[in-house]
């Protein structure tokens, strides 16, 4: 075993790990004694990835490798050793070599889903590539300790280091080396028009050990005006280094990266777009650099991701959790960040920070910048000469080209330049004065904003004289699959659907995006991580918000592996729609490659937000335009609320209390309208019921009297024989009496269903009475009608078949009211029965009935009929 502070030598390998981000702790080689004790201490988790070895004989040596905590050996040490980075050199080539990396978080569900590390070869094999066999991973018995395993393959040059990390890494090296080439190329040439590239970087302060927080700032010539950015206090140490010139109307896109040192594939992201708005050439980004200032900060954290840390800083925070009250003193990188956004938010104006009880000593004043501008050197003072002289023309350019002012000498165009000083300095005299005036206010208001406890979500509105347009906190994610982004929750449906818009827009634009894991709850922004105690609540999204209203503020996550889906992208205006399109229906394994085309499709989802984008896909989408997104994003979120949302993390939510009510309120209305359209539909079947009741009833019991007026009191031969002649006739009659009834039964079935689907939609205590009442009245005025006749009406209704209306009863009868009904129908009433049967049978002679039907016996008639009306009686209920 051995281990020091920088490589680290083992059975003649040596293991690196003096360069910037490796974090290689301890190493010692496994004997082959000691296998079999590996076999009774380790569980293997995945038993289909323990098949890629075939054997520990075929290994010819096998390594324990350790990893440092963040914060290792200090008193900030904490649990995070998910990152790795070290490289390895070998005298013995084209051997096979085991790493079992054995003090990992458990990350069971990152490499059950195919996560490999990734290596390179120097000299050789210069690009990152990830590891050709799938690794394997374990648990001991407790299952607190996750080990890693992989197979290596020595190069056949033992002058070779092969280089190993957990995924591909960029270290403050790298961002170092990257922006110098970029300043080299941005340097180069004059400005010639206003669409020209304005870039500018600086160090707006030093972390912890002295690491530079680089910021750049990107944008055309156009609108530019000849003041700088004011130097705020306790910030931009570097006096040779000038602060960049003010924009006027251009509201700012302020993105970051880094926070968390592990996640690579936010510097990834953050370098496809940084690329994408330097092309001069693309239509795109000229016009993302003519409408907006882009404010880009690469690497919030440096200092962890020179030592080689997962998630926290040298002192063991979490950076993306101080947003709220970040300490110049503590957290310098995050304090810089916070007071940047203020001061592009109030646009360019310096408002007074809340002092806490520690740094009394810290405020935000302008600083003199004459005092500065002496230290300067003469070669700065010269650049800053063209620099000015190159403003003056372009200004003179924009002017002429725009027509924004009248002057047509350049006399008074010098008038009015001068004017234009003079009211400069009076606008600063004004906000000297302002601020004297005004400090009190400004802390009372910041103290409201920023110390709102917990309870209360009550968060500035938005307003359009906001300088800030966007904010984007780029990250990496471990075990949620895809690209996806993390957005405020708000009780309004238009701000809800103007948060959606940007990341709808993403999946339209980048076939890696997945809108579907895009997570927009109120619980997401308080929620309190278990790693370290602390609430999302101080993250950059959710202090963005509640520091300025901004509802645009979004984190970006990307996924270290792969995704769940590949989007369809639908081509660009300007190209053209039979070209072919390689369209991948397998999620890829992510590269650095596909994390920059994720940065570069900021660029025009960002323009489509307004409609300025000149080659757009919208119109070649299945929405056709922003309006279509916006409606589908509407109908979303109409179809969310019905489902169940979380539960809110504050339980004194005012917000949440108030858009319940609402919600109570649209339901009441709702239900209110619902009983008052069916009270509507009662009343007007209550009138065909009576109706109803009175057509059917009275050709029903005709057709009764007919059967009983047709028997003789003394029957002869001859009527024998007619009514043997006549059986068949009488039959018939008898079935067609039948066929009424049957339908009518089914219509009965299907009214009482109806009607308990009414009554468990209406309360009984308001419908049941009214049609009680309904239901009485139809009673005696059938029984009026009928004078003595006695019968039990339970439900009618009226349907539409087709383009008849069909008119039912249903009524059951037993065998004493049949005896009723034969006792009361006299011939007095008969004349008015034959006038109700010419309505219903139409053309039916009623005479030519009563002459063909003839009953033997009273008895076997009647006894038909009870059986009838039995079963219609059995139906009914």
């Amino acid at each position: 075993m051995a281990s020091t502070a920088e490589n680290i030598t083992c059975s003649g390998f040596v293991f690196f790990n003096n360069f910037d981000s490796a974090n290689l702790a301890k190493v010692e080689q496994v004997r082959i004694s000691e296998k079999a004790v590996d076999k009774d201490v380790y569980e293997i988790d995945d038993k289909s990835s323990s098949n890629t070895f075939n054997s520990k004989d075929a290994v010819d040596y096998e390594f324990n490798l350790w990893t440092k905590h963040d914060c290792h050996g200090t008193q900030f040490q904490n649990n995070n050793r998910t990152w790795f980075y070290f490289g390895v050199r070998s005298n013995c080539p084209s051997v096979s070599v085991k790493f079992n990396l054995v003090n990992l978080n458990k990350q069971v569900k990152m490499f059950s889903q195919g996560m490999c590390p990734v290596f390179k070869i120097v000299p050789g094999h210069l690009n990152w590539e990830r590891i050709r066999e799938r690794p394997t991973y374990t648990l001991d018995q407790k299952g607190n300790e996750f080990t890693l395993s992989f197979l290596y393959y020595t190069p056949e040059n033992s002058k070779a280091i092969t280089y190993f990390a957990f995924t591909y890494p960029f270290s403050y090296t790298d961002l170092q080396n990257y922006l110098k080439k970029v300043d080299a190329r941005m340097g180069k040439g004059s400005v010639i028009s206003e669409d020209d590239i304005y870039y500018h970087r600086e160090c707006a302060i030093k972390s912890l050990e002295g690491r530079r927080l680089d910021v750049l700032t990107i944008s055309s010539y156009h609108n530019i005006t000849q003041k700088r950015e004011d130097r705020l206090n306790n910030m931009f140490p570097e006096l040779s280094e000038e602060r960049p010139y003010k924009f006027r109307d251009k509201k700012v896109i302020f993105i970051s990266a880094r926070v968390h040192p592990g996640e690579t594939p936010s510097s990834f992201v953050l370098n496809g777009f940084l690329n994408f708005l330097l092309n001069r050439e693309d239509q795109v980004a000229i016009n993302l650099r003519r409408l907006y200032v882009f404010k880009l900060i690469p690497m919030l954290n440096p200092d962890g991701v020179a030592r080689g840390h997962y998630r926290m800083d040298t002192k063991g925070v979490n950076l993306n959790r101080v947003y709220l009250h970040p300490s110049q003193v503590d957290h310098p990188t995050i304090y810089a960040a916070r007071n940047l956004i203020r001061y592009y938010h109030h646009s360019y104006q310096v408002s007074s920070e809340p002092v806490d009880d520690d740094l009394s000593n810290i405020n935000l004043e302008i600083m003199d910048n004459n005092i500065i501008n002496s230290t300067a050197s003469l070669a700065s003072n010269h650049a800053r000469d063209t620099t000015t002289k190159l403003l003056q023309q372009v200004t003179l350019m924009s002017l002429d080209e725009k027509n924004m002012y009248t002057l047509e000498t350049t006399n008074k165009f010098s008038l009015e330049h001068a004017d234009s000083t003079s009211i400069d300095k009076k606008e600063e005299l004004s906000k000297r004065n302002d601020k004297t005036e005004n400090i009190t206010e400004d802390r009372a208001n910041d103290r409201l904003l920023n110390y709102t406890t917990v309870c209360s979500s009550e968060t500035p509105k938005s307003s359009n004289n906001s300088g800030l347009y966007l904010y984007i906190d780029l990250h990496g994610h471990a075990s949620k699959k895809g690209v996806f982004m993390y957005g405020n929750h708000f009780t309004d449906p238009e701000d809800t659907v103007t948060c959606m818009l940007l990341p709808k827009l993403m999946s339209i634009n980048n076939p890696h995006f997945h809108f579907a894991s895009c997570n927009f709850a109120e619980r997401n922004m308080y929620i309190i991580d278990k790693r370290d105690g602390m609430s999302r609540e101080g993250s950059g999204r959710v202090a963005v918000y509640r520091m300025t209203g901004l509802i645009r503020s979004y984190t970006l996550e990307c996924n270290y592996n792969s995704g769940r889906l590949v989007n369809t992208i639908p081509p660009r205006v300007r190209d053209k729609m039979n070209k072919t399109m390689n369209r991948i229906f397998i999620p890829p394994k992510y590269t650095p490659a596909v994390f920059e085309t994720v940065g570069a499709a900021l660029g025009p989802s960002i323009l489509d937000l307004t409609e300025n984008n000149p080659n757009s896909r919208l119109p070649n989408s299945q929405y056709r335009s922003l309006r279509g997104v916006k409606s589908h994003l509407k109908l979303m979120y109409v179809n969310n609320l019905s489902t169940p949302t979380n539960k809110s993390m504050r339980k004194d939510n005012v917000d949440a209390v108030a858009q319940n009510t609402c919600i109570l309120k649209d339901v009441e209305t709702k239900l209110n309208d619902a009983m008052t359209g069916t009270r509507n539909v009662v009343k007007n079947e209550n009138k065909l019921m009576k109706k109803s009741i009175l057509r059917r009833g009275v050709s029903l019991y005709s057709a009764m009297k007919r059967i009983k007026s047709s028997k003789k009191p003394r029957q002869t031969r001859q009527a024998l024989r007619t009514h043997s002649a006549n059986n068949v006739e009488n039959s018939t009659v008898i079935c067609t009496i039948k066929s009424e009834v049957k339908p009518f039964l089914k219509t009965i079935h299907y009214c009482r269903s109806t009607r308990s689907n009414i009554e468990s939609v209406i309360s009984s205590d308001i419908l049941k009475p009214r049609l009680n009442i309904c239901t009485n009245k139809k009673l005696i005025t059938t029984s009026n009608s009928m004078k003595t006749c006695n019968i039990s009406i339970e439900e009618t209704t009226a349907v539409k078949h087709g383009s008849k209306r069909l008119k039912m009863i249903s009524s059951t009868m037993t065998k004493n009211t049949l005896s009723e009904i034969e006792e009361s129908f006299c011939s007095e009433t008969s004349t008015k029965v034959s006038s109700k049967m010419t309505r219903v049978h139409g053309k039916q002679n009623i005479k030519e009935i009563n002459n063909k039907i003839q009953i033997p016996g009273k008895s076997s008639k009647m006894k038909k009929m009870n059986k009838n009306s039995s079963v219609l009686e059995e139906d009914t209920k």
